[in-house]
């Protein structure tokens, strides 16, 4: 018999369609979490979002539907708006927010003396 370590805990992560920020997210799903993912909003990030989708459904049992577990929030997260509209459909969508995931971020290298 297995544990669900995160369930009936709410998430929610930014830059959460991709890297690590996406296996975060399909983990917390497996352990029993309902998350919300932001991401930026293009036609990339909605792609990785929608191919999320269908992962995470592969962790749920067969009777359980991935969207009462898994929601979006696309948007730019420095923007203040998009940050607060994240926990604001978080909170609508399943009453709480129990985790926050501060993941998004862009590096961009360059030599040191540019």
């Amino acid at each position: 018999m297995s544990t669900q370590l995160l369930c009936g805990k709410i998430c929610a992560i930014t830059g959460g369609v991709t890297g690590i920020g996406r296996a975060i997210a399909l983990e917390y799903i497996a352990q029993g979490a309902c998350v919300a993912v932001n991401h930026l909003g293009d036609s990339s990030s909605s792609s990785h979002f929608q191919s999320m989708r269908l992962e995470a459904a592969q962790a749920l049992p067969k009777d359980e539907e991935v969207d009462k577990r898994l929601i979006e929030v696309p948007g730019d997260i420095s923007d203040q708006a998009t940050a607060v509209r994240l926990v604001a459909r978080t909170v609508e969508v399943w009453g709480g927010l129990d985790v926050f995931v501060s993941n998004a971020g862009i590096c961009e290298f360059a030599e040191f003396l540019e």
